[in-house]
């Protein structure tokens, strides 16, 4: 789960030499727009079949955030 997870982040930074930890915040790491944290929500919630409440989102800073509630 974590490395399709990875892939599916790598693909939306179009960066294949960015180096990906669960450490890796999302706007400040990956530079990732609201826009395209919200986008990653909603693919990560097709992929993976799970559905994040409104106070998940709220507190999604890292990659290993998302895994703990995908896992």
């Amino acid at each position: 789960m974590k490395e399709e997870l990875m892939e599916l982040i790598r693909n939306m930074v179009a960066d294949d030499e960015m180096e990906l930890t669960e450490d890796s915040e999302f706007v400040d790491d990956l530079g990732l727009s609201s826009m395209e944290f919200f986008n990653l929500i909603s693919q990560v919630e097709g992929q993976f079949h799970v559905k994040f409440t409104d106070r998940e989102i709220q507190n999604l800073e890292t990659i290993g955030d998302m895994l703990e509630i995908i896992d």
